[in-house]
């Protein structure tokens, strides 16, 4: 189990199965803080990127960093909750948008990297076509 800090002296603990992804927190969400997503929905944590990548990869998660496509923020997923990659619609996730990552249980991540690029970053086979979503 990790523990995570969360603003106000909380904690939580979440297996490494449970990290999808995080990326530092909006003004709008929690300035300040760091929004970690979650399996079962996003949690925030006072911890910065720099200590959670840390506590994460001693605790034996694998991260990735990878790029959305409409922000100027770096994000960092675990590569061990990604399942598939496939061609992002650019209909749908904007122009800048090249691959969508599916995670265990659904939730999904925009990105600008290429699906090749990203399948070789998270160490998945390349494989077979990608789909548009």
């Amino acid at each position: 189990m990790i523990v995570i800090l969360m603003p106000g002296g909380a904690v939580q603990q979440v297996r490494n199965e449970e990290i999808l992804w995080y990326r530092q927190a909006f003004k709008v969400e929690w300035d300040g803080a760091t929004m970690v997503m979650l399996a079962s929905g996003r949690i925030y944590s006072r911890e910065s990127e720099s200590d959670l990548a840390a506590k994460f990869t001693s605790a034996g998660v694998r991260l990735v960093t990878v790029t959305p496509p409409d922000a100027d923020i770096r994000m960092t997923v675990n590569a061990d909750t990604v399942r598939q990659v496939n061609d992002a619609s650019s209909g749908i996730f904007g122009q800048n948008a090249r691959s969508l990552l599916i995670f265990f249980g659904g939730p999904h991540l925009a990105i600008k990297e290429a699906p090749e690029e990203i399948r070789q970053k998270l160490g998945l086979p390349a494989m077979g076509p990608t789909v548009s979503a």
